[in-house]
């Protein structure tokens, strides 16, 4: 698990690399924005899968801080690295959805360090549902949609 984060992290490193030495503020090429999205897809489908692997509500807490952090650096490239004139607005969304779902991630950790919000999540649980969610794959749809090679994010089942 631990050599897929770094290649996943080395990846992203190396889309950024690109498009910085690609011609400065330029928009990347529609490849490159391509491979932008499927990096930051792959990133948080990772984040959630170890969140989804605890083997104990302290040690989901805390990757659901870590996850929060991985989410919200991969909004953070995706807004950095920018999108050709075309998928700006998809952009904007999926940039905002995975800024949102990094931080409901993260507020639903601290949440559970709340031992009364625990006792009554761990008794009525049914999982999480998050609308950022929702939202993130509604954007990813659009970019589907208009011929990018992408995935949504999938749903995680904890194990």
């Amino acid at each position: 698990m631990r050599r897929r984060l770094v290649l996943g992290s080395l990846f992203g490193a190396f889309v950024l690399l690109s498009a910085a030495c690609g011609g400065g503020g330029d928009a990347p090429t529609t490849a490159e924005y391509e491979q932008a999205v499927v990096a930051a897809v792959e990133r948080t489908d990772f984040a959630f899968n170890r969140v989804s692997r605890a083997e104990s509500v302290d040690e989901a807490i805390k990757r659901m801080g870590e996850a929060s952090v991985a989410i919200g650096a991969a909004a953070e490239d995706l807004a950095e690295i920018g999108a050709p004139p075309e998928f700006e607005q998809d952009n904007e969304k999926l940039v905002k959805a995975l800024e949102d779902l990094g931080n409901d991630i993260g507020l639903t950790g601290e949440q559970l360090e709340d031992p009364a919000f625990r006792d009554a999540f761990i008794r009525d649980n049914r999982g999480f549902s998050f609308e950022s969610w929702d939202q993130a794959n509604l954007a990813l749809g659009g970019l589907l949609g208009a011929g990018l090679q992408v995935k949504t994010l999938k749903r995680q089942l904890v194990q």
